[in-house]
């Protein structure tokens, strides 16, 4: 009985994918932010007035969003169910907030077309992350 406790699980080709990507992703994230507040990225007026109408809510929910999702990555490299939940937090939080901002900060003018299309990709992406990771709870493999 102890020996299956101690025995190492092995992480599936996926696993290491999708935490190396949102390991890179959250540094990028982080990157990005520091370019824009150092204004080495230059923004358009509409650009730069959305980021200002954002509050410190705004920016503290933005920056939970992805703490949920390197939480979730870590627990999924871990190999613990609690993943799915975290990754599906995310997602559903990320939703509430963009329709949020849509209706209320001025969103869809401040993006480009191509900022829009890499959202609905990222929401694409973490759709598939969550039926990922729910298919590797039911399998038994995230414990």
């Amino acid at each position: 009985m102890e020996s299956n406790r101690n025995e190492k699980r092995k992480r599936p080709v996926w696993v290491w994918v999708i935490s190396i990507l949102f390991f890179l992703s959250a540094a990028s994230t982080l990157f990005s932010y520091y370019l824009i507040a150092s204004g080495k990225i230059p923004l358009s007026p509409t650009e730069k007035a959305y980021l200002e109408s954002l509050t410190s809510v705004d920016i503290t929910i933005s920056i939970l969003i992805g703490l949920i999702n390197l939480i979730g990555a870590v627990n999924l490299f871990l190999l613990r169910k609690q993943a799915f939940y975290f990754f599906l937090s995310a997602f559903i939080l990320n939703v509430a907030v963009t329709v949020w901002q849509i209706l209320n900060k001025g969103f869809v003018e401040a993006m480009q077309a191509s900022g829009l299309i890499g959202m609905l990709i990222g929401w694409g992406i973490l759709v598939v992350v969550c039926v990922y990771t729910k298919k590797l709870e039911k399998s038994g493999i995230l414990k």
